[in-house]
């Protein structure tokens, strides 16, 4: 398809919306990502969401290939029904699952038929969708599409049928979207160079406004419950997906700093947490504390509680281009951070974010560097954390889906 058929297909819609049917990127995962969720309980109080979910009709943790294959049979042969009703209705309907020089094709048009079946189910006249191999909408149709793009997957397949493939399809339907975005600047360069189009930039963010009204009280009584009142309190808090990347570089930086500070304490927050630790024997003697998965509702008091925040991705072609969910949130709390430097992190350059290279020596000096602590300059800061609102993204993407 030409360019010129994407920009004809990309003219506003003009009636007002019915309802937005969402397919998220982990539909075949076991949750869905925070950035679909975030956007989907504000864009609701605008027009019903219908989110297709398959969670309580069939879950897998299996890995192996022959699990995978039993995985996505299920899913083939679920029936339609809704799970949970509200301004976000959860439904699940059968899905058919493959990639290839073929089959994704043949995939991808049984997927739009249900597609279809269930905006009429439901009155829906928009598409919001991040799953990149779910369907493919054609030139001529009668509703609006949005596609987000959450990683950059399709800059690693390799020049082989598969490969070509995948990259042909994507390319495809992401020129079809009336509308398209993604969660970096690196990537929105990446889909122009892929596709011609530009696309929006909608980043990974945070609850901008809920931190700067959350009681700070809060963060004290769990630091003086701790025992950590007199102490330089570090805060690991598990990205959303990839909740402990990095984390033994970490250990093996903390290690020397700690003994050389004894006032230096690490808290680790978040699901899985001990699991480096733990067979290590690592705790409370070497300054960590392991916290384990809290509840949302007091997540914020671990990141107002910390003196300084942690991110230690280890570069990857992902990871690289990606924006990070807690080096938003520790800057929403005002609090200064380490990261690696990674390119999308070193682009945006974030006045509360000093990079270092994934060395673990470097990290112990940053560790024994008091300017590590320094509290950054606030009003800088804040005017920097509006363009990570969760609230005026979703404003923008809003207007995007004329809404």
């Amino acid at each position: 398809m030409t360019l010129e058929v994407a920009e004809r297909a990309a003219q506003p819609a003009t009636k007002a919306a019915t309802g937005i049917l969402w397919v998220a990127r982990m539909l075949y995962a076991t949750n869905i990502r925070l950035r679909e969720l975030e956007f989907a309980k504000r864009l609701c109080a605008r027009t019903p969401i219908f989110l297709l979910d398959r969670h309580e009709a069939v879950s897998s943790q299996e890995q192996s290939f022959a699990a995978k294959l039993r995985l996505r049979m299920r899913l083939r042969t679920g029936g339609f029904g809704v799970i949970e009703r509200g301004p976000i209705t959860r439904f699940r309907m059968p899905v058919t699952a493959a990639t290839g020089p073929v089959l994704n094709r043949v995939a991808a048009r049984r997927n739009e038929g249900r597609i279809l079946a269930a905006m009429r189910e439901f009155g829906c006249d928009r598409v919001f969708h991040s799953n990149q191999f779910f369907f493919l909408p054609p030139e001529q149709r009668s509703y609006r599409y949005h596609f987000d793009l959450v990683d950059n997957f399709f800059g690693e397949w390799p020049d082989t049928m598969v490969g070509a493939s995948r990259k042909a399809f994507l390319r495809d339907f992401m020129r079809r979207a009336d509308t398209l975005s993604t969660m970096s600047h690196t990537m929105c360069d990446k889909v122009e160079a892929f596709t011609g189009r530009r696309p929006m930039y909608l980043p990974n963010s945070a609850d901008v406004a809920g931190i700067a009204a959350w009681p700070r009280a809060r963060a004290g009584l769990l630091r003086d419950k701790m025992g950590l009142n007199e102490r330089r309190v570090v805060g690991f808090i598990g990205n959303h997906t990839m909740h402990f990347d990095g984390m033994e570089m970490l250990i093996d930086a903390w290690l020397p700093a700690h003994k050389a500070n004894p006032r230096l304490a690490l808290m680790i927050v978040g699901p899985g947490s001990a699991k480096l630790t733990k067979p290590r024997g690592l705790g409370v003697e070497q300054g960590i504390h392991v916290i384990g998965p809290v509840p949302a509702t007091e997540v914020w008091d671990y990141f107002l509680a910390s003196d300084l925040g942690v991110h230690t991705y280890q570069p990857n072609p992902i990871t690289n281009d990606a924006t990070p969910l807690n080096v938003v949130e520790f800057g929403a709390s005002g609090k200064p951070m380490l990261g690696v430097n990674l390119t999308e992190l070193s682009r945006i350059n974030l006045p509360h974010v000093k990079l270092l290279p994934y060395d673990a020596a470097a990290w112990t000096r940053a560790f024994l560097d008091e300017e590590s602590f320094a509290p950054p300059d606030q009003a800088k800061l804040g005017d920097a954390m509006q363009t990570f609102s969760w609230e005026e993204n979703s404003k923008k993407l809003a207007t995007a889906m004329e809404l």
